[in-house]
């Protein structure tokens, strides 16, 4: 098992070693594994291991950061939050002995997720879930706290998607581009000081590759130029970019009306 989490495996081969592995020592080895590491590292690397491992916003625990290409997470869910967010590449959520836990599922499209269905994982079935076609709910209602697991593969470069959970519509979305932060710091840097040269590089940034930096720089535009609006809209519904089509419709519904 943990030369097939190193090696880049593929998700059904993983599924098929997952239900013939107990994944509770698996689990208890994996764990010994991580505690060994934080105490064998001096003081700074110990420290920069426990933030690449430990989500406290999340209560999420990365057992292998750093260490495989597939990566085992244990989180604990207790909350239902008002967004929900895809995922990159695949999951695979497994039960240990003594554990079992529902899951909700929702088929994805451009700007809309499916009504859900929901699974229950056990330690007898595992699922396989497609980060790009499907968005996992760990906790598709409100308790006192349990754990989940996961083993995830993920694609660099996969955007990762938000939506409402109310609405159940595309919201907004983390850019996995590298340089797609640092444009919108950009813009959001110039906007706070007031910089006079904000309105020609969000002039600029609108005709950007990426989607999050037209948008963020089209919400600045409209700032300084809202009555361009109607040639930006039509700009940025030529793209045909069902994201950008429905928040631009928000938009309008907002401050139009």
């Amino acid at each position: 098992m943990d030369a097939l989490l190193r090696g880049n495996p593929e998700p059904l081969a993983l599924l098929e070693q997952i239900r013939c592995t107990d994944m509770h020592a698996f689990v208890a080895s994996a764990w010994s594994a991580f505690r060994q590491r934080v105490i064998e590292k001096p003081e700074p690397e110990r420290r920069a291991l426990l933030c690449a491992a430990i989500s406290h916003f999340a209560e999420r625990l990365c057992l292998n950061a750093g260490e495989d290409s597939a990566v085992l997470d244990i989180a604990r869910v207790h909350t239902r939050g008002d967004h929900l967010y895809s995922t990159s590449g695949h999951s695979i959520w497994f039960a240990p002995a003594g554990f079992s836990y529902e899951l909700q599922l929702y088929s994805q499209g451009d700007t809309q997720l499916s009504t859900p269905r929901r699974v229950k994982v056990t330690p007898q079935a595992p699922l396989l879930v497609e980060g790009g076609l499907t968005v996992v709910d760990a906790c598709p209602a409100q308790t006192d706290g349990h754990l989940v697991f996961s083993i995830n593969l993920p694609i660099s470069g996969s955007d990762i998607q938000v939506f409402e959970r109310k609405s159940l519509s595309r919201i907004a979305w983390f850019p996995a581009d590298s340089e797609v932060p640092r444009y919108l710091l950009l813009l959001e840097a110039l906007a706070s000081i007031g910089d006079p040269g904000l309105e020609r590089v969000a002039g600029e940034l609108i005709y950007h590759h990426h989607p999050a930096v037209r948008w963020r720089a089209f919400l600045q535009l409209m700032r300084f130029t809202p009555e361009h609006l109607e040639h930006y809209c039509e700009m940025l519904n030529g793209l045909e970019d069902p994201g950008l089509r429905l928040m631009l419709s928000d938009y309008m519904a907002r401050n139009c009306a």
